[in-house]
C-alpha cells in the first residue's frame, strides 16, 4: 500500500504554555514529524495564542490544531490567522452521504488554502454510526481533506480490516490506540498517525521512550 512510513504527530493535550512549549521539544527530539495541539478545557482562543507562538519559534515544524469548541469554519480561520500546517476537526462536514453546507466550506478553503492540511475525522469515536467508512474516507479525500478515522474509545485500535480497506484509497490518519507494540500492524495502511495515549505517562506529557520505541518501529519496517 503506503511505501513510505506514515507521518507520526503527537497530540499534545495543553495544560499551560510553558507545558506545551516543552512538549513540542520532547517530540522534536524524539523525532515525531510534527504535533497537534488540543484542549480538553475549552481554551481554545490561548490554545490559539500558544500555537502562534510555538509555530514562529519551531518553523519547519509542523504545528496543527483540534479547537473543539469551535465549528470546523471558524477553526479554520483560526488555524489561518495563527500560521498553522494542519487543522484537525471531529466534524469537518463529511460522511458517506457526502459534503454538508460546512463541509462544501471547508472544501473552498482546502482548494485556496493548500499549505493548510485539513484532517477531517470519519467513521470517528463518539460520533454517529458510519455505516460506509470506505466511502466516507472516499469523500473527505474528494473534498480535498485527509480522512482521519479511530477506533470505537480513546485509546481504543480499530479493527485493522476497517483500516485497510479504507486506506486503499490513498491517504489516511489514525487517531487512536497506536502503540509501539501494534503500530507496524496498522503501518502499511496509513499516511499519518495521530497519536497520544499511547506514548503518553501523563494525560499532558509525552513518554519519549515510547514515542520513540514507535517511531523506530515504522523505521524499522520501512527498511525492510
Amino acid at each position: 500500500m503506503n511505501a513510505l512510513p506514515p507521518l507520526v504527530y503527537p497530540v499534545i493535550h495543553h495544560l499551560d504554555a510553558p507545558t506545551t512549549f516543552s512538549e513540542i521539544q520532547v517530540a522534536r527530539t524524539c523525532g515525531a514529524d510534527g504535533v497537534f495541539l488540543i484542549s480538553h478545557d475549552g481554551a481554545d482562543l490561548e490554545l490559539v495564542d500558544v500555537a502562534r507562538t510555538a509555530i514562529r519559534e519551531n518553523a519547519g515544524f509542523p504545528i496543527g490544531l483540534n479547537l473543539l469548541s469551535m465549528g470546523c469554519v471558524r477553526a479554520a480561520m483560526m488555524a489561518l490567522e495563527a500560521g498553522s500546517d494542519m487543522l484537525w476537526a471531529d466534524d469537518m462536514g463529511v460522511d458517506s452521504q457526502g459534503l454538508t453546507a460546512a463541509g462544501q466550506e471547508m472544501a473552498t478553503i482546502a482548494r485556496d488554502h493548500p499549505h493548510l492540511q485539513l484532517f477531517a475525522s470519519v467513521a470517528f469515536k463518539y460520533r454517529p454510526h458510519e455505516p460506509n467508512p470506505v466511502g466516507a474516507a472516499a469523500h473527505a479525500r474528494a473534498a480535498g481533506f485527509i480522512p482521519t478515522t479511530s477506533g470505537d474509545a480513546t485509546g481504543h485500535a480499530p479493527d485493522p480490516q476497517k483500516i485497510f480497506a479504507m486506506g486503499e484509497g490513498g491517504a489516511l490518519a489514525i487517531a487512536s490506540g497506536m502503540t509501539p507494540e501494534n503500530v507496524a500492524t496498522y503501518a502499511p495502511a496509513l499516511t499519518h498517525i495521530l497519536v497520544a495515549t499511547g506514548v503518553s505517562r501523563t494525560e499532558h506529557h509525552i513518554d519519549p521512550a515510547k514515542l520513540t520505541a514507535l517511531i523506530g518501529k515504522l523505521k524499522q519496517g520501512s527498511a525492510v
